[in-house]
C-alpha cells in the first residue's frame, strides 16, 4: 500500500512536470499588445485587402498591375509584424506568406481561390493577433477607421503628379487648425473648381485609395455607426465620407480629398468618439494616428503627421 502510494504521488509530480513543458509557452512569452498597436495592426489589415481588391479586376486585363498590388500587400508584412504575428501563431504567419508570395504569379483560374484563402487567413490572424475586448473597443475601431482615412488621403496624394499635391505647409496642426481646416473646406474645393480631374500617375495606389474607402465605410457603418450620442458629429462623418467617395470616384484635386478628411471626417470624428489630438515633432499637414502605438507598421509616414491619443 505504501509503495502503492509512492508511485501515485511520483506519477502526479511527472505528468505536472509533462503538461508544464508541453504546455504552449505564448501566454508567458507573448508580448501584450496595447489598443495602439491593435489598432495599427486592424488598420494594417485593412490596406492589405485595399491592395487585393483591385487584383481580381486588374488579373484579366493588366496582369502587371496585378502583380504590383500583389507585392504591395506582401511588403506590407514586414519583419516586425511577422514577429508580432509569429508570437500568436506559427502556422497562419507561415502560411500567409506563402499565400502573398504565390499571388506574384497568380492568374485568372485561380484569383478567386487565393484571394479566399488569403482573406480567411487574415481573418485567423486577427482573431490570434486582437484580443477580444479590444476587437470590440469602440475607440481601438475608431482609431483603426481614423488610420484608414489617413491612408486613403496618402494613397490619393501619391496618385497624381507631385506638382498638383503639394501641400507641404510650414506649420504645426493644432486642433484649431483642424477646426479652422473644417470651415475653409468649401473656400478649398472652390478654388479647384477649375480643375475638375486630375492626371493619375499611379494607378495602383489610385485604385488602393478608392478600394480602402469602401473598407473604411464599411467598418464604420458596422463598428462604429450607432456607437455615440454626438449624432451631428456622426452626420458630419458620413457626409465627409460620401464626398470622399465621390470625389475619388471622379478623380478630383487632391486638395479636395485632403480637404474633405481633415476639415470634415477626423474633426468630427475626434468629436464623436472624444479622441484626442497630440502634436506630431515634424511639420505636417495634420493626419491622425496613434501615438500610443510603439509600431507604426502599416504606414511609416504617419510619423510625419498628428498623432490621436485614446482619452
Amino acid at each position: 500500500m505504501v509503495l502503492t502510494i509512492r508511485i501515485s504521488s511520483l506519477a502526479s509530480t511527472l505528468l505536472a512536470m509533462l503538461l508544464i513543458s508541453s504546455s504552449p509557452q505564448i501566454s508567458v512569452l507573448a508580448h501584450t499588445f496595447s489598443p495602439g498597436e491593435s489598432a495599427s495592426f486592424l488598420s494594417l489589415v485593412d490596406q492589405i485587402k485595399s491592395a487585393l481588391l483591385p487584383i481580381k479586376e486588374d488579373i484579366s486585363s493588366n496582369v502587371t498591375l496585378a502583380r504590383e498590388q500583389a507585392q504591395y500587400a506582401k511588403l506590407l508584412l514586414n519583419e516586425s509584424v511577422l514577429k508580432e504575428l509569429k508570437e500568436r501563431n506559427q502556422r497562419i504567419t507561415t502560411e500567409l506568406l506563402r499565400m502573398l508570395n504565390s499571388i506574384q504569379n497568380i492568374t485568372v483560374e485561380n484569383v478567386d481561390d487565393n484571394l479566399s484563402k488569403i482573406n480567411d487567413l487574415l481573418a485567423e490572424a486577427v482573431s490570434v493577433r486582437i484580443q477580444n475586448d479590444q476587437l470590440k473597443n469602440v475607440t481601438v475601431q475608431a482609431l483603426v477607421f481614423a488610420n484608414d482615412v489617413n491612408k486613403i488621403s496618402d494613397e490619393y496624394t501619391s496618385a497624381f503628379k507631385e506638382g498638383n499635391t503639394s501641400l507641404n505647409m510650414d506649420m504645426h496642426a493644432t486642433k484649431d487648425d483642424m477646426h479652422s481646416m473644417k470651415m475653409d473646406n468649401n473656400s478649398m474645393s472652390m478654388s479647384t473648381n477649375a480643375t475638375k480631374t486630375e492626371i493619375v500617375t499611379d494607378v495602383a495606389a489610385y485604385q488602393r485609395a478608392g478600394a480602402l474607402t469602401d473598407i473604411a465605410i464599411e467598418r464604420f457603418n458596422n463598428e462604429l455607426s450607432g456607437k455615440t450620442n454626438a449624432s451631428s458629429a456622426m452626420e458630419q462623418v458620413v457626409k465627409g465620407l460620401d464626398q470622399l467617395k465621390v470625389s475619388i470616384k471622379n478623380m478630383e484635386s487632391p486638395v479636395t480629398v485632403l480637404g474633405t478628411v481633415h476639415g470634415e471626417i477626423q474633426p468630427n470624428l475626434q468629436i464623436a468618439f472624444n479622441l484626442q489630438l497630440a502634436p506630431s515633432t515634424n511639420h505636417g499637414i495634420g493626419n491622425m494616428s496613434m501615438s500610443t502605438s510603439t509600431n507604426n507598421n502599416n504606414n511609416q509616414s504617419m510619423e510625419d503627421h498628428m498623432m490621436m491619443n485614446m482619452n
